[in-house]
């Protein structure tokens, strides 16, 4: 399998654009039509169709997609792990959901290599659906995430706690207030989407919807709001004035989980890896 080819069907299906891709990939429009062609050729099928002038992917291109992704993804590894293997150092993939690449991992990649000579870093943001695929592919070492999944063949080791505060872009007495400057819903996961109501006496629709605090916090100081964030990403702001706490509103908390497939053949390698990331986790977090 020509791994062009597979590339070429993962950036159509994330831009939904022959042109789009083209540019992306410096290929010219045509070429990436030949590839396609090519590809649809050997899977015998097609992958695309084009709806109201929109690129959708196929039911069989919905089914590549993973295939393609870990195929890829897997050669990559295999590259990167022939080279590493040359020179006996350590190659550990990790990945997270957004909003923990966002607010915890990574500060702590820098940190991480400072930490482990020759460490070989490879990293991964996807959806926790995907990382769980990839842990039990072996595609992925460790995934970090707010909800571990329960799957018989993963482990699970809390490895830190993160507090959440919900803030304003002034100081605010009722709902009233909070729906007048703007609702930005952060998302921290299931449990806490599934809290959420709880934490207001009535619902408020937000005018922006995200998983990445940094920008729920930069729409927050430019244009003003609401949101629920990192209290180790705002103290600083909130001794500056710059944005306040709604104390009648109680802060809340979310694990923080490392997960990895105990049959991997480096579970004892990275291992040490995991203590890091608690160590780093207690001080990351609580300032």
């Amino acid at each position: 399998m020509n791994t062009d080819l597979l590339r070429t069907f993962l950036e159509i299906s994330k831009t939904r654009h022959f042109g789009r891709a083209a540019e992306n990939l410096f290929l010219t429009q045509s070429a990436v039509s030949f590839r396609i062609k090519q590809l649809e050729d050997v899977v015998g099928v097609k992958l695309f169709t084009r709806e109201r002038n929109n690129i959708l992917l196929t039911t069989s291109g919905e089914r590549l997609l993973p295939h393609a992704e870990n195929l890829l993804a897997g050669w990559q590894a295999a590259l990167q792990d022939v080279g590493v293997a040359s020179q006996k150092s350590l190659q550990i993939s990790i990945g997270g959901t957004s909003n923990l690449w966002d607010t915890f991992l990574q500060s702590l990649l820098p940190q991480m290599a400072g930490a482990f000579p020759g460490l070989y870093l490879r990293t991964e943001i996807n959806p926790q659906r995907e990382l769980t695929r990839a842990l039990l592919s072996g595609r992925l070492d460790i995934a970090v995430l707010f909800e571990p999944p329960k799957v018989s063949e993963l482990c699970t080791s809390q490895i830190g706690e993160m507090e959440l505060m919900f803030v304003t872009s002034e100081k605010v007495t009722c709902a009233e207030d909070i729906e007048r400057l703007g609702y930005i819903f952060v998302d921290w996961g299931t449990a806490f989407n599934l809290q959420h109501a709880k934490f207001f006496d009535q619902a408020i629709a937000p005018v922006l919807h995200t998983g990445q605090s940094h920008i729920a916090l930069e729409f927050l100081l430019a244009h003003g709001g609401a949101a629920f964030l990192p209290v180790n990403l705002i103290e600083p702001l909130i001794l500056d004035k710059k944005l306040f706490e709604v104390e009648h509103i109680q802060r809340a908390s979310r694990s923080i989980f490392a997960v990895f497939n105990e049959e991997s053949e480096n579970t004892k390698a990275f291992m040490p890896i995991i203590d890091f990331l608690t160590k780093r986790a207690a001080k990351t977090l609580a300032t």
